[in-house]
């Protein structure tokens, strides 16, 4: 160990690629901050069948633990005004409200057919100027955002990387090194995105929110705890990463007051936390749901 070293390094070295870190520290509860290994910290890299295991053990000179905690999803629920790390599969998405073009696309796969895995050889054209096993990043779009039909942003996954083998011009030969989920033909490539690291929030509880789920991604028929939802309200409307905000099911009743106004209830069914806010929508995750979350719930503010 020496200072600054990460689970980023260690997977570099002893597992061949950057990328594996976040299922390693997924796999590890031990690990309470992939962020803090120390000088003096051992660190045991073992096999479980296809599964790899790092244990970090506390060097006994080290003192005192860091404030910054791990929490799963079902536990930043119950957390109100602190900073939370959300778990790194989740740093992999991209909520655009434009088409990605990337420095390059890939337009083959030279063993044939469209889905791409690790191995792998792929030819793509770049506008960077690439060089000799040089990494690039590969992104996927998963699913078109829409709102009552009409486009509201398309999320994208960094879905694995590759390694330039051969470059003519602005042609690139290159060997997916490593593959998160499958990618295709067409999906882009980026030679500078940021590696990717857990989601620090620090959780905020936002009044006088009043907005709606318009799409969602990871359920059937609608969504639930871990999945991801979008709204459309964002930075304009007061939302920014870490707002932590209320799922209704809204009642009215019309004509039932005295006065003939209507009556208004709102029935909680759920928390969301802000991954991503935009200027008018924003992406966030389910961290508890009582019920099916539909598109049309509203979102509430702490008022």
């Amino acid at each position: 160990m020496v200072p600054g070293d990460t689970l980023w390094d260690i997977s570099i070295k002893y597992l061949s690629t950057p990328w594996q870190w976040p299922l390693v520290w997924a796999n590890n509860q031990d690990i309470t901050n992939p962020h803090l290994i120390y000088p003096g910290d051992i660190v045991v890299i073992t096999k479980d069948g296809e599964k790899t295991i790092i244990k970090i053990i506390p060097s006994p000179d080290r003192g005192g633990e860091s404030q910054m905690t791990i929490y799963t999803p079902e536990e930043a629920a119950a957390v109100k005004q602190k900073s939370i790390m959300v778990a790194p599969q989740y740093s992999t998405f991209i909520y655009s409200p434009n088409i990605l073009t990337g420095s390059g696309k890939i337009f083959k796969k030279i063993e044939g057919g469209d889905l791409i895995s690790e191995n792998d050889h792929i030819i793509l054209q770049t506008t960077s100027a690439l060089k000799k096993d040089q990494v690039i990043t590969i992104v996927s779009k998963v699913q078109d955002i829409t709102k009552d039909g009409e486009s509201a942003g398309y999320l994208y996954r960094i879905t694995g990387t590759a390694r330039v083998q051969e470059v003519q011009g602005d042609v690139v030969k290159a060997l997916v090194t490593y593959s998160l989920q499958e990618a295709r033909v067409g999906s882009v490539t980026f030679d500078d995105i940021a590696p990717i690291k857990p989601l620090a929030l620090t959780l905020s509880e936002p009044g006088s929110i009043l907005a709606s789920i318009i799409d969602y991604h990871g359920g059937i028929q609608g969504s639930s705890t871990n999945d991801l939802i979008f709204l459309d309200a964002g930075r304009n409307q007061g939302i920014d990463k870490g707002s932590l905000l209320n799922v209704a099911v809204k009642t009215q009743l019309d004509g039932a007051g005295t006065a003939g106004s209507p009556a208004v209830f709102y029935e909680p069914i759920g928390i969301v936390v802000v991954l991503q806010s935009l200027d008018n929508a924003s992406m966030a995750l389910v961290v508890e749901s009582k019920a099916l979350i539909e598109k049309g719930a509203v979102i509430k503010g702490k008022d």
